[in-house]
């Protein structure tokens, strides 16, 4: 879930320029790191995601990021939005036209976990269409990503969160699918998990649509 967030905050807008080297990622008190697909593609555009386990707290890695940013010549917007819970510094490469985020998340025994992740935005393509995912109607600015062998679909519309499952149980049982669990619909090799989330007048959707030889999904 906090990776499909991560790729809404990616997403910004700048004016392209001319190559420049690549950004080094450094994080200070590494203590681990997760392995993550390689190859993501959201909206079209090319994502690269790595996950970091550090032991310096949430308040310096802050600051350590926004003065590699700042040192790096990258475009830092004062009043960031922010669409996840976990502080996060999102900046911007003008000449390269690749977007910079970092998601930190405090966990138990003084640790953070640390999400960096890069978006070449330069590189969009037109995204295909979202085939077996319904949209539910109103959303607002549906985002497909394809993420090595499972392809997403999130959105935002204002709707209660109830509504909205009730419209996707409907949806997907007609077509084929059958519900397994709470919000996991199968139907031959696909698979389909629901995530929902109220915030205030607006629910937040992420559908995760799975395709893999049939008989070798587990529940």
């Amino acid at each position: 879930m906090l990776s499909c967030l991560l790729v809404l905050e990616l997403l910004m807008a700048a004016p392209s320029a001319h190559a420049r080297e690549p950004f080094r990622w450094e994080v200070p008190g590494l203590v681990s790191t997760v392995e993550v697909p390689a190859q993501m593609n959201v909206g079209g555009i090319p994502v690269r995601m790595r996950v970091y386990t550090s032991r310096e707290p949430v308040e310096r890695l802050l600051q350590h990021f926004a003065t590699a940013f700042d040192d790096a010549g990258f475009y830092l917007e004062r009043n960031q939005r922010q669409l996840v819970a976990q502080p996060t510094l999102t900046a911007l490469d003008t000449r390269t036209f690749t977007s910079y985020t970092v998601i930190l998340q405090p966990e138990p025994g003084g640790l953070t976990t640390v999400v960096l992740g890069e978006a070449r935005l330069g590189e969009r393509q037109q995204a295909g269409p979202f085939g077996p995912l319904p949209v539910y109607p109103g959303a607002v600015s549906p985002l497909q990503g394809d993420f090595e062998g499972a392809r997403t679909l999130s959105f935002r519309v204002v709707a209660k969160e109830a509504q909205v499952r009730a419209w996707y149980r409907e949806q997907l049982t007609r077509v084929g699918y059958k519900e397994e669990s709470p919000w996991l619909f199968r139907r031959r090799e696909q698979r389909i998990r629901l995530s929902l989330s109220q915030q205030g007048a607006w629910t937040d959707a992420v559908l995760f649509l799975e395709t893999t030889p049939e008989g070798s999904l587990t529940p």
